[in-house]
């Protein structure tokens, strides 16, 4: 049932995400050293209140490398959002990739244009990441969106 302030309220959004640099024990690797990799952030957010969502996301990875690409791994990232705090949002999202990896991630997002229909946004995802006998590394990675 929708409330008086009409929650809940379903969005869906499709963003690109470009990780930077990532560290870890064998060092800091950059986005473009030795080849280059690229996620298409797909998902839906359930907003229970102007401070409140549930987020469920897929994340597919493209990476490209001496001139052959590849699904490199599909993410399945579900969190809680964290809303409007002074103009931002926090998400807080758990980390399940077929690649092997898991572990967690915080993203800082910003709505940059809002219109009736839709929102442009722009993000700071922070992954760590543990698993599949690799070192713990972070990483920091660029993100651009449209909410729908």
């Amino acid at each position: 049932t929708v409330s008086e302030n009409g929650f809940p309220i379903t969005k869906t959004y499709f963003s690109i995400v470009h990780p930077i640099v990532t560290f870890s024990d064998s060092g800091r690797n950059f986005n473009f050293d030795s080849g280059y990799t690229v996620g298409f952030p797909t998902g839906i957010n359930f907003l229970q209140s102007e401070k409140v969502a549930f987020s469920l996301e897929f994340v597919p990875f493209i990476s490209a490398e001496d001139g052959t690409s590849k699904v490199s791994g599909l993410l399945f990232h579900p969190g809680v959002i964290y809303r409007n705090i002074a103009g931002f949002n926090f998400l807080t999202r758990l980390a399940y990739n077929t690649n092997g990896r898991y572990g967690i991630t915080a993203v800082i997002n910003r709505p940059i244009v809002k219109r009736d229909k839709v929102n442009y946004f722009l993000a700071t995802p922070i992954p760590i990441r543990f698993g599949n006998e690799l070192p713990t590394s972070v990483t920091f990675a660029f993100q651009f969106g449209i909410l729908f």
